[in-house]
């Protein structure tokens, strides 16, 4: 994540955020539940597996730093720019989503940031 996260209390309510920007979170961690943002791949890759596997891999970063793992997935949203991509994005997906522990998984189609933007997912996970 780009900034060192920050923790605020209220009313007895923690709440630790790793900050993307001014007015987003990437994640939030608040009761032993992290809640990231739903994340994009670099545009430039080609393939819809290969910006697939981009944001797998910024996901296993991001749940690192929020003391976490692919192991406690409780929820994953994969956003599809078309339905056709749902197959490749799949078998990124179920190479590295813990099989015996998979989390539950709502797959929309939906206009992403660009149209070089293929995929994008988002993951709530205990910790």
């Amino acid at each position: 994540m780009s900034k060192t996260p920050a923790s605020t209390t209220h009313a007895g309510l923690t709440v630790q955020r790793e900050k993307f920007d001014q007015s987003a979170s990437l994640a939030v961690v608040h009761d032993s539940t992290a809640y990231l943002s739903a994340l994009l791949p670099d545009p430039a890759l080609p393939t819809v597996a290969e910006q697939a596997q981009h944001v797998i891999e910024q996901i296993d970063v991001a749940l690192a730093q929020c003391g976490t793992s692919k192991r406690k997935l409780l929820m994953a949203t994969i956003y599809c720019s078309d339905s056709r991509h749902f197959d490749e994005v799949n078998t990124r997906w179920d190479a590295w989503v813990p099989w015996h522990d998979p989390p539950v998984c709502t797959y929309v189609v939906a206009k992403l940031l660009s149209p070089r933007h293929k995929v994008s997912i988002q993951v709530t996970c205990g910790v």
